[in-house]
């Protein structure tokens, strides 16, 4: 294809600005480039930054201002004295389950249901499917979350959410993975690792992406902008 066609392939294309792509990698970061130019450089973006902002000092289930500017401790007495220790908001679970998040056996194995995986009762091959610790994240606070709360609060008690999650998360691996990285010294399932990928899931939980079950279900919040903010519940 000649340059400047302004026509766009998979691989050797140009776009409209006459800039010929190597791949198509190289494609999408000319385009990503040119709206990282047009919008962050020209201050667009800025405008929705503090709208969007949570504090979590101001969440709805104070009263008054909290009691402290500590995360942790505010994580702490969100669950503990406000909801009062509600088991369907415990974000690991109901504690019952027997799951062993971070052996090596277990990460061999996935949520059949959803994905129609390898490894399933019909012991079919049956294509892509997601980690096992990826499907038990510690993120059931979120699924229960009030969702009629399109209001001022809205994104500080979405930011308490994530926050609490991201606690009994890091709490989870801390007591859960030590075992299994004793045992499976050589594994290359090792801390930083399992730190990364967990809190990556809990971040595009936050922004509506599932890597694994697309954008499907979910909450919607309300935000002072008048957009809405998708938080996915498929990750379960």
């Amino acid at each position: 294809m000649a340059k400047g066609g302004g026509q766009v392939d998979a691989a050797g294309s140009s776009g409209g600005d006459g800039v010929e792509d190597a791949t198509a990698k190289h494609m999408f970061d000319r385009i990503g480039q040119q709206v990282h130019d047009e919008i962050v450089k020209n201050d667009e973006a800025k405008k929705y930054i503090k709208e969007l902002e949570g504090k979590l000092s101001l969440a709805s289930i104070w009263n008054e201002l909290a009691s402290t500017a500590d995360t942790c401790e505010l994580v702490k007495e969100y669950y503990t004295k406000r909801l009062g220790g509600n088991s369907n908001r415990y974000p690991c679970g109901t504690r019952k389950e027997e799951v062993n998040r971070f052996s090596d056996k277990q990460q061999a194995e996935y949520d059949n249901k959803k994905m129609k995986c390898s490894n399933g009762s019909n012991g079919k091959d049956e294509g892509a499917c997601a980690s096992f610790r990826r499907l038990h994240l510690c993120n059931k606070n979120m699924e229960n979350m009030d969702t009629n709360n399109n209001y001022s609060k809205a994104k500080h008690d979405l930011l308490l959410d994530v926050c609490m999650a991201a606690y009994y998360e890091g709490d989870s691996i801390k007591t859960h993975y030590t075992p299994h990285q004793v045992t499976y010294s050589d594994s290359a399932s090792q801390l930083c690792t399992v730190l990364a990928r967990s809190f990556a899931d809990i971040g595009d939980i936050v922004r509506g992406r599932d890597l694994y079950g697309g954008n499907i279900g979910g909450l919607q919040i309300g935000t002072p902008c008048g957009k809405q903010l998708h938080v996915t519940t498929t990750t379960s």
